[in-house]
């Protein structure tokens, strides 16, 4: 198995990238035994705390599933949707956004500033640099806490962190689907530009547009189980 050993504070994050890479492209199949928690520290160079944080998460995505004294198998090759979110449905999480992020969008064309224009183009300029899951929801989360924070009210702010904390297993099953990074490319850029011009009609529609795209993708992850 080859692995990249870890050298960062946020190791989970990269071991959990890397076994999904493993699971998707096939090296370990349905059903397989993932190595135990010591050879998996071994081979990522991290702590075995490392890995149970990192193996809880794939649990989390419904990729794989631990048993006590038998070790953690592969049950899927594919994230699906719906194991991600707890008591959330993406539609569920989709209205809360609809009724906080358009208007948020509206706002940030009406009232940003400039200083606001060249963060938020610098992080599009990051997000479409980014091909690891991981590394772009992050990005994603600071580009529409960056919109909230647009709209000088610092309530839009708190409330739209605050949501990102409930979306990040949804976010990483969303960006992890086939061909949905470029399209969220495009969509982030959209939503950019009407900003940037003070299109706040504009900046309305391309956040809805973009919030549809989320939970079509969404769905279709958890349309196959």
């Amino acid at each position: 198995m080859k692995v990249v050993p870890v050298e960062h504070r946020s190791a989970a994050e990269h071991v959990r990238s890397q076994l999904i890479e493993l699971i998707e492209s096939g090296h370990f199949a349905v059903d397989d035994r993932l190595p135990s928690e010591a050879d998996l520290a071994q081979s990522f160079g991290v702590s075995r705390s490392v890995i149970r944080e990192a193996l809880h998460s794939l649990n989390a995505l419904g990729l794989t599933k631990s048993y006590a004294g038998k070790g953690t198998f592969v049950a899927a090759t594919r994230v699906r949707s719906h194991l991600l979110i707890g008591r959330y449905l993406p539609t569920q999480l989709n209205e809360v956004r609809r009724y906080l992020e358009v208007p948020a969008a509206r706002l940030a064309a009406e009232r940003r500033t400039q200083q606001d224009i060249d963060s938020l183009a610098a992080l599009v300029e990051e997000f479409d640099r980014i091909d690891d899951p991981t590394e772009r929801i992050k990005i994603d989360a600071r580009f529409h806490i960056g919109i909230a924070e647009a709209t000088g009210n610092p309530l839009f702010t708190r409330l739209v962190e605050d949501l990102r904390a409930v979306l990040q297993d949804q976010a990483l099953a969303v960006s992890a689907s086939p061909g949905r990074a470029t399209q969220a490319r495009a969509e982030h850029r959209a939503i950019f530009t009407a900003i940037k011009d003070g299109d706040p009609e504009l900046a309305d529609l391309a956040m809805r547009r973009h919030l549809t795209a989320v939970v079509t993708t969404s769905e279709s992850l958890g349309s196959d189980s």
